[in-house]
């Protein structure tokens, strides 16, 4: 079996202010030509939108050169694009981006790409430059969101995740294609899918397209059910793409994400209200781990608004900063200790950062110690690593 990288852009150079996400495809057409395919996502923060009649539209700019080995150029083009939005939430709106594609037909003497895009409204703009990666002989893979392609590999609830696998210079030797989704190398689902000779997402004989041959198979997988719920949990997961031939196998693989909101992800749920261990009661942890799913938001935000600014040891922290305790917590005392549920976890999340810490470290005749000072509460406690494995253990306890 070959293995064959997904053509991801290498050794990216980005500059600029605006924000932007690349990927690269290429694919011969001829002994002398080839199409690079450019996809990119840009927060639609990163534009700058303009009334215009009842919508409001952001203007962008985007130009593409190709460049060979003694950087003389080869190809370019320039393409204005726009956004257009009905009212103001998604100019704003935390996720919400503008994806496109562009197409180049570049001589097979191209070897660097040099993209920029400038918000035609503001002075943001992004330059970007990378060297061509040329795939081996085997399949290249695309995925895409609400039909266009997506650069940032992210989904959401109410996306579908369509991956197009493509075999241009294997072309009637991979037959079908085994679409495999998997998280943490645990299978998660998939499908054997025969290839054909159109690219299903494309319109057959598209000028974006022209002079390109190949045979395509198509994947696709909706993040949520029915009702809006998540089928995949939030986190990272790997498609895996193997080829079928008559002689070979080719093996891709594509890393992508899914972000969903944490009360439709039970697992992510569950770990969030144990981790409401220092505000929230017996009686009031029971009814969180019982809320069916449908109602966790409501009743999560319910928890919230009775607690309003919740008094920890005198000082009133609200949930934004509690769980950056929490999270933190987690991160800096999770190797060896148990994260926010251990000692020092425990006085982070309740009191915050300590104004100073003093490390002694282990020695022969004596545990390694950790001492927090809280100089305006007039306290200090003491952690001790008694068995020099990384779990330090409070002291004076009765400090808390």
């Amino acid at each position: 079996m070959w293995f064959v990288p997904f053509l991801l852009v290498s050794a990216l150079s980005l500059h600029g202010d605006l924000k932007l996400t690349l990927e690269q495809s290429y694919q011969p057409i001829d002994e002398s030509t080839a199409m690079l395919e450019i996809s990119y996502e840009i927060p639609n923060t990163s534009l700058t939108f303009l009334r215009e009649g009842d919508s409001f539209v952001a203007l962008y700019r985007i130009g593409v050169q190709a460049t060979d080995r003694r950087q003389d150029l080869v190809a370019g083009d320039l393409w204005q694009r726009a956004v257009r939005v009905e009212e103001t939430g998604p100019t704003s709106a935390r996720g919400a981006i503008e994806a496109g594609t562009v197409r180049l037909v570049v001589p097979k003497t191209a070897v660097g790409v040099r993209v920029e895009i400038n918000d035609q409204s503001s002075e943001r703009s992004a330059l970007a430059r990378f060297a061509i990666e040329r795939p081996a002989e085997g399949i290249a893979v695309r995925l895409y969101r609400s039909g266009k392609p997506a650069a940032m590999r992210k989904y959401q609830i109410g996306d579908t995740l369509v991956a197009v696998a493509e075999a241009g210079g294997l072309q009637g030797r991979i037959d079908s294609c085994r679409f495999v989704i998997k998280r943490e190398r645990h299978v998660v689902t998939g499908a054997v899918v025969r290839m054909v000779r159109q690219d299903p997402l494309l319109e057959s004989g598209s000028s974006d397209r022209s002079g390109v041959e190949g045979t395509t198979a198509r994947f696709e997988y909706i993040v949520g059910d029915s009702t809006g719920m998540a089928r995949l949990g939030g986190g990272e997961y790997m498609l895996e793409v193997t080829g079928f031939g008559p002689l070979r196998e080719v093996l891709i693989s594509v890393d992508f994400r899914i972000d969903v909101p944490f009360f439709l992800d039970d697992s992510a749920y569950l770990r969030r209200v144990e981790q409401l261990l220092y505000v929230a009661g017996g009686e009031e942890l029971r009814h969180l781990r019982s809320t069916p799913r449908g109602e966790r938001q409501q009743e999560w935000s319910e928890f919230w608004k009775r607690k309003g600014e919740v008094p920890i040891r005198g000082r009133f922290v609200n949930e934004a900063e509690y769980f950056e305790r929490v999270d933190y917590a987690q991160e800096q005392f999770g190797h060896g200790d148990r994260g926010f549920a251990s000692d020092r976890g425990h006085v982070y999340v309740v009191h915050g950062a300590p104004d100073q810490v003093e490390s002694r470290p282990f020695e022969i005749d004596s545990p390694a110690v950790e001492t927090w000072y809280y100089y305006q509460m007039n306290k200090q406690f003491e952690f001790i690593d008694r068995f020099g494995a990384g779990q330090y253990v409070l002291r004076n306890r009765e400090e808390l």
